[in-house]
């Protein structure tokens, strides 16, 4: 087995394949728009992508991409190199992309691995350690269950330990108008046709109401614009809401999409003029099942019940578009506040996530 970068089209086309092919179904394929703009340099990321292809007899058998960040590296206070979009065959074509991963990382000066992040984890990544039987979808991790006990049998450690949740849609009228005007709020419901102006209220609203967390580094403009792509595709009425004060500033957020797995599973990633046009055809069936991508509240604003008002009012649109189930992206234990926003409504977690991160030892002299 021997471990390459990818360099000609072939080499992507079969980078790309591995995302679809490797779990027999259960994890949602990258989209593949991205993982092409990874490779041609035409993304916001301010360091160089490599991808890898682990090669058995010329067969590709698994896959890798390694970057860093700086961003990162002064949140850790270290110096990583960050590897992700793993994808393998089984345990012994992990460890020789980590081989190579950690062969790389030597090379360039790094302390520690991180991973695994697509590109960072404030935007998607990481290992889950319990759910196996659940499927993956939009934004969430899937892998088969041996993974974990390959990455710590190389000494890497858990990092941030998240659980995935999923509820069953709440039919219930959602905030009054009196519970609103206690608050102090009232709650924008973003449009399709209002999406610009929603994700231009959304990026400070959201670096702020998570430049807490230990993980986070801030969205730049084009980052979200690149993690928000396709939004309007998978985008209803009332599944992006904004709350903002009397002076119409936005205090606190959530983010729900339609989950299009079904869709991104059949095409391997793709979501090109076919794919659209099945997302039109099948719109009913796919507003059964939502995620929730992201929500959250300024840190003056958290603990005052904003973002609870907010997800009545999403179940509240939720059940009029006939959506039965929502799922939830990674809610860090260690904030209990957020996951309080789906055990009050009798949900459950459904993946354990985490993050990985192993020390490296210093190159000798």
């Amino acid at each position: 087995m021997r471990v390459v970068e990818v360099a000609d089209d072939a080499a992507l086309d079969a980078f790309v394949r591995l995302g679809q092919d490797t779990h027999g179904g259960m994890a949602v394929p990258l989209p593949e728009r991205t993982v092409r703009a990874w490779h041609r340099g035409r993304h916001p990321h301010p360091h160089p992508i490599t991808l890898l292809l682990a090669v058995d007899d010329d067969r590709p058998v698994g896959r890798a991409i390694v970057h860093r960040d700086d961003r990162l590296d002064a949140r850790l206070g270290t110096r990583a190199l960050v590897f992700g979009a793993l994808e393998a065959a089984g345990p012994a074509v992990v460890d020789a992309l980590l081989d190579d991963v950690e062969g790389r990382a030597a090379a360039a000066g790094a302390h520690e691995l991180f991973g695994p992040a697509q590109l960072l984890p404030n935007q998607s990544g990481g290992v889950i350690t319990a759910g196996f039987d659940e499927r993956g979808f939009l934004d969430a991790a899937w892998n088969p269950p041996w993974l974990p006990a390959v990455l710590e049998a190389r000494g890497m450690r858990r990092w941030y330990e998240a659980d995935t949740w999923i509820v069953d849609v709440v039919d219930e009228d959602g905030p009054s108008v009196a519970e609103l005007d206690a608050a102090g709020i009232r709650i924008d419901e973003v449009t399709r046709f209002g999406l610009d102006r929603g994700l231009r209220a959304l990026l400070p609203l959201l670096n702020d109401s998570f430049a807490l967390l230990p993980y986070f580094t801030p969205f730049s403009r084009g980052e979200l614009r690149t993690q928000t792509a396709g939004l309007w595709l998978l985008h209803e009425p009332g599944l992006f809401l904004i709350a903002r004060d009397e002076d119409d500033h936005p205090l606190a957020f959530v983010v729900a999409v339609l989950d299009a797995s079904p869709v991104l599973q059949r095409s391997g990633g793709r979501m090109g003029p076919r794919e659209a046009w099945s997302v039109a055809a099948r719109r009913a069936e796919l507003r059964r099942e939502a995620v929730l991508v992201i929500q959250g509240a300024r840190p003056d604003s958290q603990g005052k019940g904003i973002v609870s008002l907010l997800s009545r009012r999403l179940h509240a649109n939720l059940a009029e578009l006939g959506c039965r189930t929502l799922r939830s992206t990674p809610v860090g234990r260690q904030n209990p506040g957020s996951a309080r926003q789906f055990s009050r409504f009798g949900g459950r977690p459904l993946h354990a996530t985490t993050y990985y991160r192993k020390p490296l030892a210093p190159a000798a002299p």
